[in-house]
């Protein structure tokens, strides 16, 4: 992926200790602070866009997922009713 020109900020206020632990841990990864906490908030990012976005399944969960969703439709008198009755807008 091809590097984006950097032009937004982000200003944080924090704790000391919170700052100290951060820079540790940055330069642990040989990265400067604003690196590692772009890259870990980055990560819980992806991870929290994820938990909204995607699922899995056991193989087993997946195939009766399939089957439901290739499924011929059941019928539904009352949405059928619905669907043949006007709407709200055309009365």
């Amino acid at each position: 992926m091809p590097a984006q020109a950097k032009v937004e900020r982000i200003a944080l206020r924090l704790a000391v200790s919170d700052k100290a632990r951060l820079t540790r841990a940055a330069k642990l990864q040989g990265r400067t602070l604003s690196d590692f906490m772009l890259a870990v908030a980055r990560e819980a990012a992806d991870l929290a866009l994820n938990e909204q976005t995607r699922f899995t399944l056991s193989p087993e969960a997946l195939r009766k997922f399939t089957a439901a969703l290739d499924a011929p439709a059941r019928e539904n008198p009352a949405l059928r009713k619905l669907f043949a009755s006007p709407s709200l807008l055309e009365k």
